[in-house]
């Protein structure tokens, strides 16, 4: 129906022109925020990532794009210990196991065959996204907590740099676009819910958490999308999926 890569593309492009008119309506200082290396490398790592991950989705499994696009939990740590000096305490190591444990069997069934059999170029582009993505995660924290913004600005500008770096992109993606309630309802829930609120969401809580408790308590998106699928497309919960649901549970709890 629609091209993946350039699902993102439109994803923040639609966010992009929703943003501006409110940034004009404030009188905000547009170009501000633009100024910052920060902000920049933020929205460009986020860009890409989003791109990888989406490219990737074409070559490989959903379960083993989940896994894998989660062990960023693990670089995240990395990344923060590195360059924000966060320090990383053995309690926050087992909460870290625990989490992609829980993402593990939530994936997989518990059933390690479950990660083999698809494309090797499909799992590397996703483990590098997610590996990108945690790399901008700690921007994501600087952004918030060293550039004296708002939750909001700082969605405003990830937002439009995000754009500018996948928007070039467009070229080597097939840009078509079927119109129809499904692919309409499901542009305007990833822009409003999924990008902007979301996000703006998302840099509210990084004002007050690490990036390694910000990247644990991403894994229970897994958690709401496996009950989600269970209401909605009835689709069953095998008991060990549950296990899964409470080991990242568990990690959360620990790293906090």
């Amino acid at each position: 129906v629609i091209d993946p890569v350039f699902v993102v593309i439109l994803r923040f492009g639609l966010a992009s022109a929703i943003v501006l008119p409110y940034l004009l309506l404030k009188k905000k200082p547009i170009l501000k925020l633009f100024r910052s290396r920060i902000l920049w490398i933020l929205g460009i790592t986020n860009g890409i990532g989003f791109a990888l991950e989406f490219y990737g989705l074409t070559m490989t499994s959903a379960s083993i794009a989940s896994f894998l696009i989660n062990v960023n939990v693990v670089f995240m740590a990395i990344f923060s210990a590195a360059l924000l000096k966060e320090r990383i305490t053995r309690k926050t190591m087992i909460g870290i196991l625990s989490g992609l444990g829980g993402v593990f069997l939530i994936t997989t069934g518990g059933d390690i065959a479950a990660l083999t059999g698809t494309s090797a170029l499909g799992d590397l582009i996703i483990l590098v996204a997610g590996i990108v993505w945690a790399y901008s995660n700690v921007y994501n924290k600087k952004a918030v907590t060293e550039l004296n913004l708002t939750p909001m600005e700082v969605t405003e500008s990830m937002i439009f740099i995000s754009f500018l770096a996948v928007a070039p992109i467009t070229v080597f993606t097939e840009t078509f676009f079927v119109i129809n309630p499904f692919t309409v309802g499901s542009m305007i829930y990833l822009t409003l819910f999924c990008t902007i609120l979301g996000f703006y969401i998302f840099y509210l809580a990084l004002r007050k958490l690490t990036v390694v408790n910000a990247g644990l308590v991403l894994l229970f998106e897994i958690v709401v999308a496996v009950t989600t699928s269970f209401l909605i497309l009835g689709e069953t919960i095998p008991p060990i999926g549950l296990l899964g649901g409470i080991l990242i549970a568990a990690g959360i709890v620990l790293a906090s």
